[in-house]
């Protein structure tokens, strides 16, 4: 027996049909960068229909697409996304702990004392903040642990492999592992060529030096960029330096009272997210 139901419905058929859906859909998959407008144009290419922007829009949308920023990563290279995956493999397997590797990196450290936002009142003009061309920066170096902070060296200039050895390894990472690690570490760097020349390496054999090795392309794998980030957020939003000497101040001020031990293994941790997350991305760059 019929219903109402199953009577013709009036008003105008529909316009977007399912071949327009599977296009939209396979397109924004192919490139996710796509806009409505060269959406359009590839629709109107492949069923001779002209659907409005606002039409494709709306049809997007009800498939799940939405607008947002591009977020950036490091770039990685296909043979290094299959040793990240091999690395992150072991660290599972081997229920890797990090408790005797001492984490190293360098980092540039600008002048800045302007937070990253401010406010104003309704009738007022926002308040100009002045910044330099060209900055005043220095460059610095260290590491953590379980332990702590590995001292900081604060320099100029570009950090070359004879400074690197002699006043890098010999006079800061020597004498702070003698004291801090007496039965043993783990030495992570990264790959820089100065961290992988012939005397370096010869260096780190003569003195017992263990680095640790790890995957190329793989910030997300050091704790120590999370330290650089809070050490530039110091600096900025609460030392607020003018000059070099308050800049120097400041990242000592924060490597001394409020890098803690705790703080450092904080930062450590963060691997427990990371390490499965390069497993499950087979390697790929995680967004931490």
């Amino acid at each position: 027996m019929k219903t109402i139901a199953d009577l013709p419905r009036s008003g105008r058929p529909k316009i977007v049909t399912a071949e327009h859906l599977n296009i939209i859909d396979s397109e924004m998959e192919a490139n996710d960068e796509l806009t409505a407008r060269k959406l359009k144009e590839i629709i109107q290419e492949r069923t001779n229909v002209n659907l409005s922007i606002d039409c494709i829009k709306k049809t997007r949308r009800k498939l799940g697409w939405r607008c947002n920023g591009s977020r950036y990563c490091q770039l990685i290279r296909e043979p290094n996304k299959v040793h990240r995956y091999e690395f992150a493999l072991r660290c599972i397997r081997n229920n890797e702990q990090f408790k005797d590797v001492i984490f190293t990196d360098e980092s540039t450290i600008e002048l800045d004392h302007h937070g990253r936002i401010s406010f104003r009142k309704i009738d007022e003009q926002p308040k100009l903040k002045p910044k330099p061309k060209h900055p005043l920066k220095v460059h610095v170096w260290s590491g953590i642990s379980m332990k702590g902070a590995a001292p900081i060296v604060i320099f100029d200039g570009i950090m070359r492999t004879e400074f690197y050895v002699e006043a890098i390894l010999n006079s800061t990472l020597l004498p702070y592992v003698q004291q801090t690690f007496p039965n043993g570490y783990r030495f992570m760097q990264d790959n820089d060529p100065k961290h992988t020349a012939k005397v370096t390496k010869e260096f780190m054999t003569a003195n017992n030096i263990n680095w640790w090795k790890t995957p190329a392309e793989s910030p997300d794998l050091n704790p120590i960029e999370l330290v650089w980030h809070q050490l530039k957020e110091y600096l900025r939003n609460t030392h607020k330096p003018h000059t070099k000497e308050q800049l120097i101040e400041g990242i000592k001020t924060f490597w001394t009272e409020i890098l803690t031990a705790e703080l450092c293994t904080k930062y450590i941790g963060h691997l427990r997210k990371v390490v499965p997350a390069v497993l499950r991305r087979r390697g790929k760059a995680t967004g931490y």
